[in-house]
């Protein structure tokens, strides 16, 4: 069955069902919805976890063989298979069909996929899964949707009351992302100023002396010397090379993409409207567009890629070395 995230919620105060399917793009919204999922399982008494992470030659018969394989340790078993970018094979979805229809018992299966496509709603596989699954589609939220977001966020998990207007400039402030919405709630919670103002916003998100991994990306693409010194920052307050990789990776993703659109005749406004660039990133953007070609992003994107090797373990490297020399590459 297909449900939403609110619905998510109501069912897994019921009976668990074997299998759950949290699919889409946006981190931070299906993060939460497998951390509710793993609450409640851990409240049924599923103690044994183990995860799996879908990769470049991954053993589907090893996985499919540890779905039937009875705990030592515990009595039942949570098991998560994160398929980061990868699509599912013909193998794989042989394997979740056969699971869906006779799960064994006492095993719980939570599946992380990135965006279902029509493809992969319409394969015989998916169909036969979602009958007997909970299948949650994480939709990324419009600049519309945004304020009101970070309104409800702010109320619910803060006990803060925002007006609109302050909504409205912290989502101007983080440009639609969520992570960075969320963590500017946080500190504003903590920080638990008397009046929460228009000024108030300016001093906590604006003002601040430490640097996100947004403002490092800004500095990066801008081609500005101040990126290295922001990344020994992030470094000295501890943020994990994982979420900055993502951050330079996602905003060359988006690089790539406007710039093979542009090359082709497409307008930048347009594009900019249709990607939901917000007005104060547009100039950088521009700026990095005129400097690089698609194929220099495209090399940066491929520089990416071995950092994350180095992070898995895949390729040795020390990765703050390698993000260090990754700034100084022009």
């Amino acid at each position: 069955m297909k449900l939403s995230s609110s619905q998510l919620e109501m069912q897994l105060e019921k009976p668990l069902l074997p299998l759950y399917i949290i699919s889409g793009e946006d981190i931070l919204l299906k993060q939460e919805a497998l951390q509710r999922i793993q609450k409640a399982a851990k409240q049924a008494g599923f103690t044994e976890r183990t995860r799996f992470f879908v990769e470049a030659h991954f053993n589907w018969d090893a996985f499919a063989a540890s779905l039937y394989t009875t705990s030592l340790f515990a009595e039942k078993r949570l098991i998560e298979l994160n398929f980061r970018d990868a699509t599912p094979t013909k193998t794989a979805g042989e394997i979740l069909k056969s699971y869906s229809e006779r799960p064994p018992a006492d095993t719980l299966l939570v599946i992380n996929m990135g965006k279902l496509d029509d493809k992969t709603t319409k394969s015989a596989w998916y169909i036969a899964v979602e009958k007997n699954a909970v299948v949650v589609p994480i939709w990324p939220l419009s600049r519309e949707q945004l304020p009101g977001w970070i309104k409800q966020r702010a109320a619910t998990k803060y006990r803060l009351s925002l007006t609109l207007t302050i909504c409205q400039s912290i989502a101007e402030y983080v440009e639609g992302n969520l992570i960075a919405a969320a963590q500017a709630l946080e500190k504003i919670y903590l920080l638990k100023p008397t009046q929460i103002d228009a000024q108030c916003i300016h001093d906590v998100l604006v003002n601040e002396s430490r640097f996100t991994v947004f403002e490092f990306v800004d500095a990066l693409i801008s081609d500005n010397t101040q990126a290295l010194s922001i990344l020994h920052m992030l470094k000295e307050d501890g943020v994990e090379p994982t979420l900055i990789l993502w951050a330079i990776t996602r905003e060359l993703r988006l690089l790539a993409e406007l710039s093979t659109a542009a090359t082709q005749g497409h307008s930048l406004d347009a594009l900019f409207k249709k990607h939901r660039v917000f007005a104060r990133k547009q100039p950088l953007v521009r700026q990095c567009l005129s400097r690089l070609s698609t194929q220099q992003i495209w090399h940066y994107l491929a520089s990416a890629f071995n950092l994350d090797q180095i992070i898995k373990g895949a390729k040795p490297g020390n990765i703050w070395d390698e993000l260090t020399l990754f700034c100084l590459r022009k």
